[in-house]
């Protein structure tokens, strides 16, 4: 390690070679949908390793330039600890003095919006899963109507959509525990 490099510096240098590490393994995965590997941020990560004032000037242009869409894998994946933000935003960590406030609040304000609208997403997706699980169960009523059986009573109705509502909640648990 050169002497260019401060114990900041280093500390941000570990961390960053970590998330090149760690994201492959995070379910986070690329448009193919295959695992997410950022090889060129590590490569660019790399070319600066000797250099800590060019690594802190890269990774707070990251923080300032629009996302990438491996930052949405990440979101996507509910891994924003490992963005480039989280880095920047937490002033606890060892490279902390390496960056303003004004990098810390880019860093929170992207890390906020992206959080919200993957918020967002989530939510008008459960949304719809649950109107279709509505309708399903309208259509079983029906059918027991048609067929000459008593139509679902309300309660009937409520415990199927409950029972559909956990057999999607576990097959989103058992997809985040098989990644």
């Amino acid at each position: 390690m050169s002497p260019d490099v401060n114990d900041a510096q280093k500390a941000l240098l570990a961390r960053l070679r970590e998330l090149v590490v760690i994201t492959p393994t995070s379910g986070a995965v690329n448009a193919a949908k295959r695992p997410l590997h950022i090889t060129r941020f590590g490569q660019a990560v790399e070319r600066r390793a000797e250099d800590g004032t060019a690594l802190v000037a890269y990774v707070r242009a990251k923080v300032h330039a629009p996302a990438k869409d491996g930052y949405d894998a990440l979101i996507d994946a509910g891994r924003s600890d490992l963005t480039v933000e989280a880095l920047v935003a937490d002033r606890e960590a060892a490279w902390a003095s390496e960056f303003t406030d004004e990098d810390r609040e880019a860093a929170e304000a992207r890390l906020g919006s992206m959080l919200e609208a993957d918020k967002t997403r989530k939510n008008a997706a459960e949304a719809e899963a649950v109107a279709y699980d509505q309708r399903i169960v309208a259509m079983a009523s029906k059918r027991r109507a048609a067929e000459g059986k008593p139509a679902l009573t309300p309660k009937q109705e409520a415990q199927m959509l409950a029972r559909m509502a956990a057999t999607r909640a576990n097959a989103g648990k058992d997809a985040d525990e098989s990644e």
